[in-house]
Parts: C-alpha cells; structure tokens; sequence
C-alpha cells in the first residue's frame, strides 16, 4: 500500500480508537447516555469512511446510500450526545428532519437526477446546518463552566467548516463530472479510486481529520472531567441522605464568610430525640428510613443557597444565609413542629418522632467552627430542657436585631 493510501486510512483508524475509548467509558459509567451517542458517532463515521474507501458493498449506489447513511448518523449521534450532556433530553425534531432529508436528496440525486457534486454539496452543507443547529440551542443554554463554553466554540467550528471546506474545494467541481460522464460504465472501483485521489477528497480528509481529532480531544476531556467532578461531588455526599456530609458542608462553607453578602447568617444543629432507641426498637432500616424522610423535611425548609448537612448518626447541621438568629429559630420551629406532625415510614401508627434543635448566630469576629459549636452547645441545652425543642445562643452578631 503507498503512502498516500495509507494517509487515506489514517482518519477511520483515528476515529475507531476513540470509539471505542468512548465505549470503554460508557461501559465504566452507564448512567452517562450521551457517551454512547459519542461511541456511535465516531464509530459510524469509521464505518461509513471504511465503506467507500474499500467499496463496501461494490454496487456503487449501494455504497453511496450506506456510507452517507452512516455519516449522517454519526452527525445525528455526536449533536445528540452533546446536547444530551447539558441536559436536553429527548431527541430533537428539527435534526431527525434535517437528517431525512439529506439521505432523501442524496437518494434522489443518485436514483433519479444522478449528479455527485450535488450530492457533495448536499452531504456537507447539511452536516453543516446540523451542527449550527445545535450549537445555536446550545448558546440559550448557561455555559458558565470553561468546558461547556469550550465545547459549544469547538463544535460551532465544527459546523462552520462545512461550507467554505466545501465551497473552496468545489473549484474541481468539473474535474468531477468528467471523472463521472467518461469512466468506463460499470468500473465503479476505478472511479471510487480516481475520485479519492482528486483535490476535494485530499482537502476533505484532511480537514475531516483535524476537525475530528479537535472535536474528539475536547469531548473526550469533557467526558474525564464530568467523572472527575462526580467522583469529587460523591466524595462529599452522604450516601443514605443524599445530603452532603462532613466532608461536603466544609467545602461547600470554605469561601462563605460573616460580612459577606449573604450576611447575617445562623448555624443550626439538630438531633433526633432517642433515634437510638426507634433503631433499637424496630430495626436499623426503619431508622435508615427515618433519617430519609427527615432529611426531607430538612430540603423543604432550606433555600437554595443554604448549607445543609448530615454529619453522621441523628445529627443532621444547617447554614442558613441571609438568617439572623431570629429568622433561624423560625424555620428550625416550623422544622420542628413538621417533623412532630409527620408520619415516618416503618413506624406503627401513633409513633412520633421529634427532634431538639440548637441555634448560634456567626459572628463576624469568630471562626465558623466556633458558631457551630455554640450551636451545638445550644442542642444540649433544649435536650436538658426536655427535647423537642429550640434553643438559641444568645450571643448576636454585632448590630443584629
């Protein structure tokens, strides 16, 4: 095989390795769906370069239908999977019909109104609107990360590379046809031959392959970086809970601070009354289901910039920004009230579950871990005092109401 040949295969081979680098990943963490549409992406337009490099199958209008049935699937699966991974489920309407009709026109330009360089422009200039077409949903959505803003730059390059790629090579347009009207009828491997050695194809797999090896490096980054990211979140998470734990309420408080804007803010702890007993009692999976549903009580009282914890056994903390002492023993009395009212699962009818509740205002002269262990001072002091109840530290942060 000559050295141009072997140029020729360098892009399949290129795109098989990295479906199957995608696979393997896929196969490490199933729940990641838009993996495998990468998987299927490069390994279609593997597939479908294969096919008219080798003329599989040899029927000329065969290959011609196969092949550009595997490149527009392997457009369909990459925009898919990319738009899958910010979040955009179900398939998109608009890019199933952009994919339709480019295989319809490329079955019509060869069945019926047989013309290549039509079917040139067609393949690239609707793989092209394809891409666009995602990447402008993509825009609407935030990109605050680096890696999505590089993604959405990457592959609206991707799409803008169709159309002067195609229209800068296209000069060999008539060069085409003649290959076309003159070769020898029925000499399709010939011709499969002369075309693949012609400027266009040269250009095309070269840019192909470039843009291919562009688009692969920065999703197979952004693929590490999501399992990297989930890996350092689950690390952070209490498993039973689903809250964060210890480990999580500490990273998540590192760069929150007293005189900041989210200013004044409440440290609450909160113990459930005699949970060693209910466990005692009726087992420690109805105690697991216990501090569930508690830990739900918890999310519903909470907003979205609260800092909310389970630090181990019953003992659950909160971070309440923007809650002075008095706004904290508020929602810790509404909590407490709603977790005497409820009816937690595995318990007969009757029982009720209660929980003691401490409260220390952050003051801007103190340490983080000093308010919470006034704050867990305080849980004592309303478990002294007969539990199911709050108490508050009466230390303020200065200039408090």
């Amino acid at each position: 095989m000559s050295e141009g040949g072997i140029y020729l295969y360098t892009g399949p081979a290129f795109a098989l390795i990295v479906a199957a680098t995608f696979f393997g990943a896929w196969l490490y963490q199933r729940q990641r769906g838009y993996v495998l549409l990468f998987a299927l992406a490069f390994l279609a337009f593997a597939l479908g370069s294969l096919s008219q490099m080798l003329l599989i199958p040899r029927d000329y209008g065969s290959n011609t239908m196969i092949s550009s049935i595997l490149y527009t699937f392997a457009i369909l699966c990459l925009v898919e999977g990319v738009m899958l991974r910010r979040g955009v489920q179900g398939v998109d309407v608009v890019l199933v019909g952009l994919a339709g009709g480019i295989i319809v026109l490329l079955y019509y330009f060869y069945y019926v109104d047989r013309d290549l360089v039509t079917r040139i422009y067609i393949g690239n200039f609707g793989y092209g609107l394809m891409v666009v077409y995602a990447s402008l949903r993509l825009v609407r959505l935030s990109n605050r990360k680096i890696m999505d803003r590089v993604i959405l730059v990457i592959l609206l390059l991707f799409g803008l590379h169709f159309f002067p790629r195609t229209l800068l090579t296209m000069g060999a347009s008539d060069a085409i046809r003649d290959y076309v009207r003159n070769w020898p009828e029925g000499d399709m491997q010939g011709l499969s031959m002369k075309f693949r050695t012609s400027p266009f194809w040269q250009v095309l797999n070269f840019s192909l392959l470039i843009s291919a090896f562009l688009m692969a490096m920065t999703l197979l980054a952004a693929v590490a970086m999501d399992v990297i990211e989930d890996i350092s979140r689950e690390g952070g998470i209490d498993a039973l809970t689903g809250l964060a734990n210890r480990r999580g309420f500490h990273r998540r408080a590192r760069s929150i601070r007293p005189t900041g804007p989210f200013a004044p803010i409440s440290v609450v702890y909160c113990d459930i009354d005699r949970f060693k007993a209910i466990n005692d009692t009726y087992g420690h999976p109805v105690g697991d289901r216990v501090l569930q549903k508690f830990a739900r009580l918890v999310e519903q009282e909470v907003r979205g910039d609260d800092v909310v914890a389970r630090f181990g056994g019953e003992e659950f903390v909160m971070l309440l920004m923007r809650a002075n002492r008095a706004g904290a023993a508020g929602l810790a009395e509404r909590l407490r009230a709603e977790t005497e009212l409820t009816n937690f699962p595995g318990l007969p009818p009757g029982a009720t579950v209660t929980a003691s509740f401490g409260i220390a205002e952050w003051r801007p002269d103190e340490e983080l871990t000093e308010a919470m262990y006034r704050a867990d001072r305080m849980v004592y002091v309303a478990k002294r005092a007969g539990r199911n109840r709050v108490a508050a530290d009466e230390i303020r942060a200065a200039g408090a109401d």
